[in-house]
């Protein structure tokens, strides 16, 4: 009887394991495992501004920013002759917008940060990471490219650019060639035509001004003068268009009394010149004509 007993038992147990592995594993629902949340959308912040600096979004409508405030892909940002401001990624790369610079955010992802250059000129600090690819439009199908530098870009809006790495590798390529600019050279791209060859970055950055005559019953005053391809120029705190040639002209109307007139260029090797004028007196009361004597 006790024998029968245990088989019984034996047998109630036996079953009970099967029909639980059973259940387990083709009866019990599969457990919900939910998916991690997906990583934010990629952004730069604003960490620094100052002067006027102004961002549009979808809408085009520009308007002024703070530090603090981001930017997506597809956005604007424009800075006037007193604006600086300073954009930084999640990964820490900075990219600074110096006077009268205009750019926008053409792609943004974690793989891949892409700024189109309209004119002016950045200073980008791109930390390394091979996964990451940094490219900055310049115009007319020329792009500079890295994973990892230190750099300054700058452009004219008219097809004409200019690339000096001050650490790491930088491509810069434009139709059809593509050259590699190491730490200490500079390269240039010229219209439509390819890139030139890398140089090391000249020591130093010439500039020459033609002041105006003095003095003068003349308000309309005009600067004239020559700097480096490539280089930016401020006449009395205003950016003026450099030609592919390097020679500038800014006019200027000046109100009677005496004036000193200030020059200032800056390249992508970071040279900066500066220039300051003899006094200059603009007198438009006085009448300047000298009468002839009359002898007898």
């Amino acid at each position: 009887m006790k024998s029968r007993l245990v088989v019984a038992v034996a047998v109630l147990l036996v079953s009970g394991a099967l029909g639980a592995s059973y259940y387990l594993f083709f009866i019990r629902p599969e457990r919900h495992v939910e998916a991690p949340p997906p990583p934010p959308p990629e952004v730069l912040r604003v960490s620094a501004a100052s002067g006027t600096v102004e961002v549009a979004g979808p809408d085009g409508v520009f308007h002024s920013v703070a530090p603090g405030a981001s930017l997506s892909a597809h956005d604007r940002i424009r800075t006037a002759d007193d604006g600086i401001a300073e954009l930084r990624g999640a990964d820490g790369s900075t990219v600074k917008l110096l006077g009268a610079t205009v750019a926008g955010v053409s792609a943004l992802s974690r793989e891949l940060k892409r700024l189109q250059l309209g004119k002016g000129m950045i200073e980008a600090e791109v930390k390394d990471d091979p996964a990451r690819l940094f490219e900055i439009e310049l115009g007319d199908g020329a792009a500079a490219r890295t994973r990892g530098a230190s750099f300054v870009a700058s452009a004219d809006g008219e097809g004409n650019a200019e690339v000096a790495s001050r650490r790491g590798e930088v491509v810069l390529a434009a139709h059809g060639r593509e050259v590699v600019i190491r730490a200490g050279q500079q390269a240039r791209v010229r219209g439509a035509q390819p890139p030139e060859a890398p140089t090391p970055i000249p020591s130093s950055l010439f500039l020459k001004v033609n002041w105006p005559s003095a003095p003068t019953s003349q308000r309309r005053q005009i600067v004239t003068g020559t700097t480096a391809p490539g280089a930016r120029v401020q006449v009395n705190g205003r950016y003026v268009r450099v030609k592919a040639d390097g020679t500038y002209t800014a006019e200027m109307e000046l109100p009677d009394g005496q004036h000193q007139l200030s020059v200032h260029a800056v390249d992508v090797g970071g040279h900066r010149r500066d220039e300051k004028s003899p006094s200059i007196t603009v007198d438009t009361q006085t009448n300047f004509k000298v009468n002839q004597p009359t002898w007898k």
